[in-house]
């Protein structure tokens, strides 16, 4: 029997969530900055306005997506290609 106390599993850093911490908050002051200019009477801004919490959303489902355990691919039963 071990006596010894068990150690808490070491936390990997998420090379990803720098995009989450940076990208969504960065979307998020653009869709203003555009917001205001929009408000200014710059008409192609109200495109920009939906676009960038689009952009937002899209980093934090791709975070979401790669954060997801994927099992290993088997491969074993492909047939073999030749290659001629």
């Amino acid at each position: 029997m071990n006596t010894e106390p068990q150690q808490p599993p070491e936390l990997k850093p998420d090379p990803h969530r720098k995009w989450v911490l940076w990208g969504v908050p960065l979307c998020v002051l653009m869709a203003f900055f555009e917001l205001d200019r929009a408000l200014g009477g710059n008409h192609r801004s109200w495109v920009y306005v939906a676009e960038w919490p689009f952009f937002g959303i899209f980093i934090i489902y791709m975070y979401w997506k790669l954060a997801q355990p994927q099992e290993r691919y088997d491969d074993s039963n492909d047939p073999k290609r030749e290659i001629k």
